[in-house]
């Protein structure tokens, strides 16, 4: 009998401080960022400790709701549901950047969101090792097993992809 591994739950990936350092040289501090899938507010510290506006609130439906003010959209989406965030980033028509898998941008469904949109994308040299719910309680574990990008719009970065090293 062939056994399979267990897969993890994909949706409890917090942002760890090394992500979010490939995407600040590319952000604008004199505007207000709007971290909308909050959760532990990871991504948000990161940003106001390097100087960035935030607001943002995990008791929101962000799907549904927003802040009354905010300038540029930026979290690390629920990748079961990362599709539904594009589309509601795209129906805001404010700029945005999305912390994604970058298997993400395959299939149909992601080519309907994106054929039209002038998006770009920051691809880091290196894999992101997400902070995980065993990683939270002082369990030990291993590498990321997938690599991810910075999908954004709004950006107006020099290239349409944008490999970089830390």
């Amino acid at each position: 009998m062939t056994r399979f591994p267990k897969l993890n739950n994909f949706n409890e990936m917090f942002t760890p401080p090394e992500g979010m350092k490939y995407i600040i040289p590319f952000l604008d501090k004199k505007l207000i960022y709007w971290e909308c899938c909050y959760g532990q507010g990871h991504m948000a510290k990161e940003l106001e400790k390097n100087g960035f506006k935030v607001v943002g609130n995990k008791d929101i439906d962000c799907l549904k709701e927003q802040p009354k003010e905010w300038d540029f959209l930026i979290t690390n989406p629920p990748w079961k549901t990362n599709k539904d965030f594009i589309r509601r980033a795209i129906e805001l028509k404010k700029p945005f950047a999305f912390l994604i898998r970058l298997e993400h941008l395959g299939g149909v469904e992601a080519l309907e969101l994106l054929k039209d949109l002038d998006f770009h994308i920051i691809i880091p040299r290196n894999r992101i090792n997400f902070i995980t719910p065993k990683m939270l309680q002082g369990i030990k574990v291993g590498g990321s097993l997938f690599h991810s990008i910075w999908l954004t719009y709004g950006l107006k970065l020099s290239k349409q992809i944008n490999f970089v090293e830390l």
